[in-house]
């Protein structure tokens, strides 16, 4: 009798155990939202592609070591599929959160300087929100963005509206392939930087952006934030206010 029961209490514990077991291994459904590179689906051979479903326990080549993907999860929101570098099949990660709250807003000519370098996405509404008190900007201090276009050099203001530095619309008219920013004080210009401009296509982003929004449950606010840091990820530095206003203007 004692081993009976001993038997009959591990049966019951194992039974116990296994739906949570079975739970935990469920496959997990994503949208794909854009793909770096090219991944095949090893059961049909086709390429991996923009808008198509794939679950988290599918089978995929990765043909190029850069290759990769955004996928949006309806719970989990998006995520960059790519292969385990233990070649174990792939794997599914969070996106890299490159839109964290910043500790402060720019308050130095210098931070804003640090945020225009590199790859800047342009989309027609870029900005960058600074600290109004300490960093003041008027008729003596100010920015300005210079670059080559048609055979002559354009010099134009960044525009001070709302609390945001706005870059002027001539960027995305010009679409030059360098930018230089620079902070022009009452004694001319005292510090600089040179950015190269991303310019996103509008009816790309709409579709990769409406597949966010679509899929993920979840606030605005949410959706919103996973949209930023999937153009800061995958096109240039931007900011959240900047991909708000892309988004009011042109997601119903």
């Amino acid at each position: 009798m004692k081993t009976i029961t001993k038997f009959t209490c591990f049966a019951a514990i194992a039974a116990l155990a296994l739906p949570i077991s079975v739970s935990a291994q469920k496959p997990e459904n994503y949208k794909v939202v854009k793909v770096q590179g090219e991944i095949h689906r090893v059961k049909t051979g086709n390429v991996l592609a923009i808008g198509e479903d794939v679950v988290s326990n599918e089978n995929l080549t990765f043909k190029n070591n850069y290759s990769r993907a955004v996928v949006v999860n309806k719970e989990k929101g998006c995520m960059t599929l790519s292969a385990n570098s233990d070649n174990g099949g792939p794997q599914f990660l969070p996106s890299p959160n490159n839109m964290s709250v910043r500790a402060a807003l720019p308050s130095q000519p210098s931070e804003v300087l640090d945020f225009y370098a590199g790859n800047v996405a342009i989309t027609g509404y870029d900005s960058l929100k600074i600290d109004g008190d300490k960093l003041l900007i008027g008729d003596d201090s100010y920015f300005t963005v210079n670059y080559d276009a048609n055979g002559q050099t354009i010099n134009d203001k960044v525009i001070l509206s709302n609390g945001k530095l706005v870059l002027p619309e001539s960027l995305l008219q010009n679409k030059p392939e360098k930018v230089e920013i620079c902070y022009n004080d009452e004694f001319g210009v005292s510090n600089k930087s040179e950015f190269t401009p991303v310019y996103i296509d509008n009816d790309v982003l709409k579709e990769e952006i409406d597949l966010i929004f679509n899929t993920m449950k979840g606030k605005k606010e949410a959706k919103v934030s996973a949209s930023a840091n999937f153009v800061n990820d995958y096109y240039g530095k931007t900011t959240s206010e900047a991909v708000e206003s892309w988004i009011n203007n042109n997601i119903k």
